[in-house]
């Protein structure tokens, strides 16, 4: 029988595509290029932007100006250094150069806005990946091969059309976990944690490599959880050793103004990692996100006067409301229907409508009666910028903040303007959904993500029809009534699956569109769990 997992990653492939296996690789093209066949000069060729000038501008803009703040686990002192990376570790300078490369005419927000040779970069990224799975040398037992895996699992290469007009992303939620899966064992093999604990005991002696490695195993481990979180499976790593010393890794030579916040994200995965990223009661969420207060709190103290790298400003609502939305999300999930309507959906509906709120301008700190009525929320241009170089599963979470309160909506468990706990009638119709704030947030999570893409091709794309038919959802009086009525006629036959029963939700148009975009559903709550039973 199809899951909904199962036909979320068939959509990923175009009809005309033959199946392949999920993940990240391609087989071999059947010119292979051998990497090390390449001279310094030939494989660095492949790669300078034409628009730039000398090398160190096109290394440094392309990636480590944009794309390094949301993923800060390299070095930028040490990584960017062209000439030693490329000697060092082919895979992760192929790595860098290929999420560089897809940004390189970002600003111009043109069609063309790959690299003119992205799909030459790739291929050379695809067959150093299949070298190093298949047959591994002993120099690549070392912390750039971990690096380069990362770098994969969070910004996946796209596919490029044989005439170089049409693009699409590899991204899936199987695909990072895959990526992440190789990471871990690459670390293990290493003893990259072991290493670490160790080195950190006596802070004083630690070497920059030592906090290279620190820092990349942080972000690792938080990676982990965030994903185990994401895709509701368990998480691999543990955290507890690299947590007794964090402290001497933040006080530590060689630190960079981001290991501050890749601290606090850590510090959130290791509340997670309690419970195995799988709370199963209501009092666990409630102290996972009092932990997540403090470490926020605790964030925004430590960084005072100083200056703070762009990310900093934007964190509160972005990692640290998603690690609370899908944390409860978790427990909703698995949890006994008659828990499904209490505080643990009124965090949801809060923490989901923050993360989307944030995305407009001005910023609304909290969702409340002060919102202003019938206006229009446009996109900050701050948090757009941001959104333009953001890692590929940021697009998910907005697009699964929206699924969270368009579901519990349709579901009766909140009306237009997110108050829970209060079953539609046929007066609450009247409402003018098209100024209500459901339909605000979800209309400015779709016009977000457009302004933060190129036309075509790009991640972001994909996740746009689906929040613009969310948006027609609620707008849309008639469908308001038919989805009450599905929802009855749903209580009374009870014999859908959950597939069913969300495509019934949903609506089929906007099944479709969830399934080419790609993700992978929160099933909860739905009507037929028993919430409207008296």
């Amino acid at each position: 029988m199809n899951t909904p997992r199962s036909l979320a990653a068939a959509s990923l492939r175009r009809p005309s595509e033959p199946s392949q296996p999920q993940g990240i690789y391609r087989s071999p093209p059947s010119n292979y290029i051998n990497v090390g066949s390449f001279s310094n000069s030939d494989t660095h060729s492949l790669c300078i932007p034409t628009t730039l000038t000398t090398e160190n501008e096109a290394y440094r803009d392309s990636y480590f100006s944009s794309c390094h703040p949301n993923a800060p686990f390299l070095d930028i002192g040490f990584d960017s250094d062209v000439e030693r990376l490329r000697s060092d570790s082919t895979l992760l300078f192929l790595a860098i150069l290929s999420v560089g490369a897809r940004f390189w005419s970002a600003s111009s927000k043109t069609v063309c806005w790959l690299h003119p040779r992205y799909a030459d970069i790739v291929r050379l990224l695809d067959a150093e990946l299949m070298r190093v799975t298949l047959r591994p040398r002993p120099d690549d037992q070392k912390l750039e091969t971990v690096q380069a895996l990362l770098l994969c699992a969070h910004w996946m290469p796209f596919d490029v059309s044989d005439t170089g007009k049409r693009y699409r992303s590899r991204f899936s939620e199987m695909g990072a976990w895959q990526c992440l899966g190789l990471a871990i064992r690459w670390a293990t093999s290493l003893a990259l944690e072991r290493s670490c604990y160790l080195s950190f005991q006596q802070p004083q002696t630690a070497t920059r490599l030592d906090v290279r490695r620190f820092r990349t195993m942080l972000y690792l481990v938080e990676s982990d959880h965030y994903l185990a979180l994401s895709a509701r499976r368990p998480s691999y790593l543990n955290p507890t050793p690299l947590k007794e010393v964090l402290e001497n890794f933040l006080h530590a030579d060689f630190v960079q103004t981001t290991d501050i916040r890749l601290a606090s994200l850590f510090r959130v995965a290791c509340g997670a990692h309690s419970t195995g990223c799988r709370p199963s009661t209501i009092e666990s969420v409630e102290a996972f996100d009092k932990d997540v207060e403090l470490i926020e709190r605790q964030f925004l103290s430590s960084l005072g006067n100083k200056s703070i790298d762009t990310l900093s400003q934007h964190f509160p609502f972005t990692s640290l409301r998603w690690y609370r939305l899908s944390y409860v999300c978790a427990f909703l999930d698995a949890t006994d229907i008659t828990q499904r309507t209490g505080e643990a959906l009124t965090w949801a509906i809060d923490w989901a409508s923050q993360i989307l709120f944030h995305l407009s301008r001005p910023r609304y700190m909290r969702v409340d009666s002060d919102t202003p009525e019938n206006v229009q929320l446009e996109p900050d241009p701050s948090v757009v910028d941001v959104m333009s170089f953001a890692i590929d599963h940021y697009f998910v979470v907005i697009a699964y903040a929206s699924f969270v309160l368009v579901n519990s909506w349709l579901s009766n468990l909140m009306d237009f303007n997110l108050r829970p706990h209060i079953t539609r009638s046929d007066g609450a119709l009247s409402e003018t959904a098209s100024t209500s704030l459901l339909f605000r947030l979800v209309d400015v999570a779709a016009r977000t993500l457009e302004a933060a893409s190129p036309p075509e091709g790009h991640l972001a794309r994909r996740y746009v029809p689906l929040l613009r038919g969310m948006a027609g959802i609620i707008s849309s009086s008639e469908t308001q009534i038919h989805g009450s009525s599905c929802q009855n006629m749903s209580m009374a036959t009870g014999t859908l699956d959950p597939s069913e029963q969300l495509q019934s939700n949903l609506g089929g148009d906007l099944w479709e569109m969830w399934q080419q975009a790609g993700l992978e559903p929160i099933i909860w709550p739905g009507p037929l769990d028993g919430v409207y039973e008296a």
